[in-house]
This record gives C-alpha cells, structure tokens and sequence, in this order.
C-alpha cells in the first residue's frame, strides 16, 4: 500500500474519490445574495456590506471617514489602512453597513465628492462577475516597453 490507492495507473481520481468530493462540496456555507443578477453587483460578506473608499487623503483619520458616512447608517466597522513607517493613510478604507440599502446610498451620495479638500471614489469591495468600471487616483501613463536584451549579455 503505497497511499496511492484513490488513483489509477492512468491518474484519473477513482469512483470512490469523486463521491468524497461530491459529498463535501454541499457543506459549505452559501452568503445570502440582495442586489442585481446573480453575475454582476454587489457581493454580501459575512456581516454586512462592505464599500471601499479610494483616494482618502493620506493625514485623513478614521474619525473623519467615520462622520463623513455614519450620516448614511450605522457602520458596523470602518478600517483604515496606515503606513507603518510614516503612520500616515494608505489612501483607502473600507467601510461596513449591515443594510444593504444604507451602503448603496453611501455609494450613491459620497462617490466623486470632497473629503478633507480630496475627490474620493466610492464602490462595493466586492463584486460578482467582471469589474464594470475601474476609477483610480491615479492618472494613467503608458507602461514604457522593456529593452530588448544583447545576445552578448546572455553568453558569458
């Protein structure tokens, strides 16, 4: 007995493994859906509904973030991702509602709008499908092409 009896001399898994894995694969725990389709929106997490919120000023602090959308419902939590070295804001946070319909109306009212003297983007950190609209702070710039290499540097 060499471990190797739920495989075949060919490598297929054996009848045996398939209903292993057949079995486990209803265990699982599915996350309520509420929004659009069920291939595009927003995706539930565990608690709540979760929203991210791009282009925070980096001196920006959770006590700003956390007035700026408590108006919109109750934030079950709020995490805004620091710098170790300088202690200073990432430029995103993510932001937690319980309801649905209170993280859509923060979306819908604080996407595009000043926070601390910033334009801020606010979407859904998570998704179903394929990313509809992608928006950085970042201006976009060509990625310069990579040089070709000297068949001399490659011989030694």
């Amino acid at each position: 007995d060499d471990g190797m009896e739920d495989e075949e001399e060919d490598g297929e898994v054996s009848a045996r493994a398939r209903s292993v894995i057949a079995s486990t694969r209803d265990r699982f725990d599915s996350i309520p859906f509420a929004g659009t389709s069920a291939h595009g929106g927003p995706q539930r997490s565990i608690e709540g509904w979760i929203i991210i919120v791009s282009g925070v000023k980096e001196d920006a602090e959770e006590s700003d973030l956390y007035d700026a959308f408590a108006e919109f419902g109750e934030v079950k939590d709020l995490h805004l991702n620091l710098e170790r070295r300088t202690g200073y804001g990432k430029g995103y946070a993510l932001v937690e509602y319980g309801c649905f319909e209170e993280a859509q109306t923060a979306i819908r009212s604080m996407n595009g709008t000043q926070l601390l003297t910033k334009t801020i983007h606010v979407d859904w950190a998570f998704n179903r499908g394929p990313i509809q609209n992608v928006t950085s702070a970042r201006p976009a710039q060509r990625r310069s092409r990579t040089p070709p290499r000297r068949l001399a540097a490659m011989t030694y």
